[in-house]
């Protein structure tokens, strides 16, 4: 394999092909796509929290929070609660339709983590772990 250094490019096409691939195993096997799952993650840790939380969790806007929890409460898989304490703050909570679908979720984004480190060494899997990590933590959210 040739090297090339054009990592935007690389990383960019690496997350392209992962996500496209990722969303139709997650549709088939739970009719949800990646983004949905990954609040359907932070939920199974944080069931009830406010949408605001969840929406920082997942660096959403308001309005793109907004959308994916309407889709998600319009196919049963989450339900909005307003607290006693403060009717403007909405809290969201999954269903059992919605647990069901993120461990459906989870048992696929699974399966294509452990596709991403076939055929790589534990060292090499380590590298990338750490290179990554170094990524992230350049560029600060």
């Amino acid at each position: 394999m040739e090297r090339d250094e054009r990592f935007i490019f690389l990383i960019g096409q690496a997350q392209h092909r992962l996500f496209t691939r990722l969303d139709q195993a997650l549709m088939k096997a739970a009719g949800i796509t990646a983004a949905q799952s990954g609040a359907l993650y932070y939920l199974m840790e944080h069931d009830g929290c406010l949408l605001s939380e969840l929406s920082r969790a997942l660096l959403l806007d308001k309005s793109a929070i907004t959308g994916l929890v309407d889709r998600l409460e319009s196919k049963g898989i989450v339900e909005r609660c307003r607290t006693s304490s403060d009717r403007r703050a909405i809290n969201i909570r999954l269903t059992e339709a919605g647990k069901a679908a993120a461990r459906k979720c989870l048992v696929v984004t699974k399966e294509f983590n452990n596709a991403v480190k076939e055929g790589l060494s534990e060292q090499e899997i380590g590298t990338f772990s750490m290179i990554l990590q170094k990524i992230i933590s350049r560029f600060p959210r």
